[in-house]
């Protein structure tokens, strides 16, 4: 894992920052963003967007909870950063 860097989104009308990690995973890679304390993952989908995604051991009840809009910030936000 990586030093951690932050995410400053526009959501609901504030400015919110989100702490995110780059994890290195063979010849392929995740982003790890925390909402709270909830850890949500994001990787490269077949198009070269990024999507959050469930890992197997975390609780789908919890990942559902999060507002798909600030997913979307956040996913267009880590897209951003990297061209």
């Amino acid at each position: 894992m990586t030093d951690p860097f932050v995410l400053s989104i526009i959501y609901k009308g504030e400015e919110k920052d989100y702490t995110g990690y780059l994890l290195l995973q063979g010849h392929s890679h995740k982003f790890k963003v925390m909402i709270g304390d909830v850890e949500v993952f994001f990787e490269p989908d077949e198009e070269g967007s990024y999507r959050a995604v469930h890992m197997p051991w975390q609780e789908e009840k919890d990942l559902k909870k999060i507002d798909r809009q600030l997913l979307s910030l956040l996913q267009q936000k880590i897209e951003e950063i990297l061209r």
